[in-house]
């Protein structure tokens, strides 16, 4: 039948295309159009039923590697079994949809019922009711949770491709395929890709990409519903970043706090600082639980590497994250960090914003003035802060020490005060001052006295007034360090409590892991793990006044076989990993290409296209590996949230354990 096909170029042309055979008693109703890399019909199944037939653009289907992508990812979604995923009736053609010497691969699915989330969201400019985002954007996050549970990332998320049933639910059809127009060249999937702005930023630098993305999609839906409009972008293919979204509520007076952070999180530009997974964000939408901000980083003091602020431990190097600390108490003395000169350089600048970001809780103004006291105003003057100036005090003398070579390294002028030494040269330099008053006062009576106290009068008068002076001086310059430290250090916990060990045994783990994404999910589950183990080790010795060390044990237990089951999934990502390492898709498909036009064996042929399908099923199993920690990391987080805010309820650290136990065993 003959319909409107759109080139590669975008042009119109009109082509006779019949629609395959797909099942008998099939009646078309209207196609071919051109959907990315498919021509696709509006068929009538047999029981009548609405459906799709779309099949792979000839062009595509000539080239063995692309054939194959699609025809696994198509039956990758059709054995998923996920609900919210339109049902695939039938892939085709038999016997094998890979043989190249068979017809363009095709695939037949049902059409759901209801409106598409497009027609929903209306023209550009239109905006939904905030009552009503809510309720669809919980259940387009539902329905992303099922997919995702299933193993399946959608990749290309638009609103194009979800349908809001009557019933409310949120069903997907067109999904999971976006790869393929990304090897296929500068086709016009491809291009349709580059400027879609649901899809996430990552998604066309990388073939490997988690469930995350699709979080990124569902905050450029509820944008759009929202405002009007998706979120903007800038760049194009690989280049294409995205740009950090402002306040929603600057745009449209009603939309709540809490909803704003939340679309904007999903918008996130890096993976790491999106919600973990669908279900916290249809948590979020429904008022559950808490909204998990993105966690502060610090610098491990050992290492270097950014880590967790509350980790005790760094998972980079297995140190424990403070190692300079506060003095203690009972120490009987205590130092400080001291800045002799300040300058404008940029770069010592810098210097001392690291130190205070390594090692201190906060970066303070690092305003100073410089040069001569008169270039500034005196209202310049209250507001800089003067030198010799105190960075840190109250730390320990080698800490001190530490701290003031790597400023000096860095080209600074610091050096370590010793606070008791200081007080006391300060009270010698106080004393000073009468004493030196007082000799010489005795030394002019003396001299008023005659010859003899004239004698001994002049060396008091001058020793005295002397004394005087210089104890002035001393005291003031001495008085100039009177001034509070600039910032505070971090504190160091007094001792390693019971959730180190698990937590040094996931830093041990992580010595072999490469991933970044895999790392940060760990680092993440640990900082829980340390809150929900802690809690319990506490709880258990407030219960029993004396608790000794098999007992902690035996309370742990439950989190210690968290940790394994944790261990067990990273190794399998770890040794995917090392599989994928050796796998480029890009380059196997530029091999089978070029072995092609060679003329080279069919064997060669036949085991670059093994290696494709191998590759491809690593992708997913790493996919549902990856998944699994995500949202076990979700439960982990939302429990340890509940306890800390409920105190002691016994049994909902217990549940949560088993619950990430259950996921991630799951994944297995």
């Amino acid at each position: 039948m003959a319909g409107e096909i759109t080139d590669a170029a975008g042009a119109l042309s009109l082509i006779d295309v019949a629609c395959p055979a797909a099942l008998p008693g099939l009646v078309v109703e209207a196609g071919p159009d051109r959907v990315r890399h498919e021509l696709v019909w509006r068929v009538r199944l047999g029981d009548g039923r609405a459906a799709v037939v779309a099949q792979l653009v000839p062009e595509l289907a000539a080239e063995a590697a692309l054939r194959r992508r699609w025809v696994h990812d198509v039956e990758r979604l059709a054995g998923a079994g996920a609900p919210s995923l339109a049902v695939t009736v039938a892939v085709g053609p038999e016997p094998d949809p890979r043989d190249p010497a068979a017809e363009p691969p095709w695939r037949v699915r049902v059409e759901p019922p209801g409106r598409r989330l497009d027609a929903w969201l209306g023209a550009d400019g239109a905006r939904r009711p905030i009552d009503e985002i809510v309720e669809v954007g919980a259940a387009l996050a539902d329905a992303v949770a099922a997919a995702h549970a299933a193993g399946v990332v959608l990749r290309d998320l638009e609103p194009r491709a979800a349908v809001l049933g009557d019933d409310g639910r949120v069903t997907f059809t067109d999904v999971g395929l976006a790869r393929l127009g990304i090897l296929s060249s500068r086709t016009a999937s491809t291009l349709a890709l580059e400027a879609s702005p649901w899809a996430a930023p990552e998604h066309l630098r990388s073939t490997v990409v988690d469930a995350r993305a699709d979080i990124y999609s569902i905050g450029a839906i509820l944008h759009r519903a929202l405002l009007g409009l998706p979120p903007a972008t800038t760049g194009i293919g690989p280049l294409r970043q995205a740009i950090a979204v402002p306040p929603l509520v600057a745009l449209r007076a009603d939309v709540p706090g809490p909803l704003d952070e939340l679309v904007r999180r999903c918008l996130a530009p890096s993976p790491d600082e999106r919600p973990a997974s669908a279900r916290e964000v249809a948590d979020a939408l429904r008022g559950r639980g808490t909204t998990a901000m993105v966690l502060a980083r610090v610098t491990c003091q050992a290492c270097g590497q950014p880590l967790r602020a509350g980790m005790r431990l760094c998972l980079s190097c297995g140190k424990q994250a403070v190692q300079v600390g506060h003095t203690a108490p009972e120490a009987g003395g205590h130092f400080a960090l001291v800045l002799s000169q300040a300058t404008e350089k940029p770069e010592h600048l810098a210097a001392l914003r690291e130190l205070y970001q390594t090692f201190g809780e906060a970066v303070p103004s690092l305003n100073f003035l410089v040069g001569d006291e008169r270039l500034y105003s005196k209202e310049e003057r209250k507001t800089l802060h003067r030198v010799p100036a105190r960075l840190f005090e109250d730390i320990d003398e080698a800490g001190a020490r530490q701290l003031a070579a790597r400023l000096t390294q860095a080209g600074l002028k610091a050096r370590v005060l010793d606070v008791v030494q200081w007080r006391r040269n300060r009270r010698l330099g106080g004393w000073a001052v009468p004493v030196g008053l007082v000799a010489a006062f005795v030394g002019a009576v003396g001299l008023a006295g005659g010859s003899f106290g004239a004698a001994l009068g002049i060396p008091l008068i001058v020793g005295g007034g002397l004394g005087a002076l210089f104890g002035g001086i001393y005291r003031g310059v001495l008085g100039r360090l009177r001034r509070a430290a600039l910032g505070r250090l971090r504190a160091t916990p007094a001792a390693l409590p019971a959730a180190d060990p698990l937590v040094a045994r996931l830093a041990d783990l992580l010595g072999e892991v490469r991933a970044a994404d895999v790392r940060e999910r760990v680092a993440e589950m640990a900082l829980w793990l340390q809150r929900i183990a802690d809690h319990r080790a506490e709880v258990a010795t407030r219960a029993a006044a004396a608790v000794d060390a098999a007992e902690i044990a035996a309370v742990l237990e439950p989190v210690g076989r968290l940790v394994d089951a944790i261990a067990a999934q990273v190794r399998a990502l770890i040794a995917l990993d090392g599989e994928l390492a050796a796998l480029d898709e890009g380059a196997l498909v530029r091999a089978l290409a070029a072995s092609e036009a060679r003329g080279e064996p069919a064997a060669r042929r036949a085991e670059l296209l093994g290696g494709l399908d191998r590759l491809r099923g690593l992708e997913d199993r790493r996919a549902a590996l990856l998944g699994g920690l995500l949202e076990a990391g979700s439960v982990l987080r939302r429990a340890s949230e509940v306890i800390l805010a409920k105190g002691d309820q016994g049994a909902a650290d217990q549940v949560a354990v088993a619950q990430a136990l259950a996921l991630l065993d799951a994944e297995r």
